[in-house]
């Protein structure tokens, strides 16, 4: 299960390519382009997985668990494609299948216990830094933080929500609350990241997932094997730990899809509602 989870999304692409292909080969055969309708539903399933990568600014699935519209016409094409031959029936029915497998079971994250809850202290768990020095999660307890636990730059939902978070930075720092984000991708993949931003966020390596670890948000065989370089297939949970000054736990938010994110908005609103780090300045 572990393996076909690290597979899906490549062995989508791939399918998807054959079926298009099979699509295109029986519309010449027929001598019509009625044959195509049984691609349909690949290409939307392609699109759901891929298309956040290629357009990474329109994430419009970052909020809407279900893709109605989408499942909507990639059963009307698995109808028509029964109605034009069976074969491109049953090719657009493994199409629209293999939609419903993203949504329902590949994008479906992994349910942490409860190791952590809100009044607690941030546990202890070793991390490094993007220099390789070695500290543990009390460097993350002298003042208030948002930390933000992401699976790595290859994920489009993970940098949308690093890059909505640098954007609300200036009010973050206004309120005197530091962003960490941690990752258990390569030192190398975090210290780019960190270029990317005008923003003094800190950037963390949990290395061998020990903090993942230590808070029950790993999420097994969560990396495509063309992205597995410096892991051993498994990440996190994306989840968001806002902390109180004295590092104990204000809100947490651990994402049970991995489409699914609260907005950099909410964290602000958690902070002023809580009282966390300095009041926010009066016009």
């Amino acid at each position: 299960m572990r393996l076909m989870h690290r597979l899906f999304a490549e062995t989508v692409g791939v399918l998807t390519i054959a079926a298009i292909g099979i699509a295109i080969a029986q519309a010449v055969s027929h001598g019509s382009p009625a044959p195509l309708i049984a691609a349909a539903p690949w290409i939307a399933a392609s699109a759901l997985i891929f298309g956040p990568t290629l357009v990474p600014d329109r994430l419009v699935a970052r909020t809407q668990r279900h893709p109605w519209p989408w499942y909507a016409a990639a059963l009307g094409s698995l109808v028509l494609g029964f109605v034009v031959h069976w074969r491109a029936g049953i090719l657009a029915t493994v199409g629209f299948v293999a939609m419903l497998a993203y949504t329902l079971w590949f994008s479906r994250q992994h349910r942490p216990s409860s190791t952590v809850a809100v009044g607690d202290a941030l546990p202890d768990f070793p991390l490094l830094t993007v220099d390789g020095a070695a500290v543990t999660s009390a460097v993350l307890t002298h003042h208030p933080h948002v930390i933000l636990f992401y699976r790595g730059n290859w994920c489009p939902f993970c940098m949308a929500q690093v890059r909505g978070v640098a954007a609300q930075y200036r009010e973050l720092e206004q309120r005197g609350v530091r962003v960490a984000l941690i990752s258990p991708q390569r030192a190398q993949d975090s210290e780019d990241l960190s270029r990317r931003f005008d923003a003094p966020m800190d950037f963390y390596v949990d290395a061998q997932g020990s903090a993942a670890k230590a808070l029950d948000i790993v999420q097994a065989g969560g990396v495509p094997v063309t992205f597995g370089a410096g892991t051993n297939g498994d990440t996190v949970v994306p989840t968001i730990i806002i902390t109180r000054a004295d590092g104990t736990v204000a809100w947490l938010h651990h994402a049970d899809d991995h489409r699914i994110r609260p907005e950099p908005s909410t964290f602000l609103e958690v902070i002023d509602r809580e009282g966390i780090g300095v009041a926010r300045p009066t016009a």
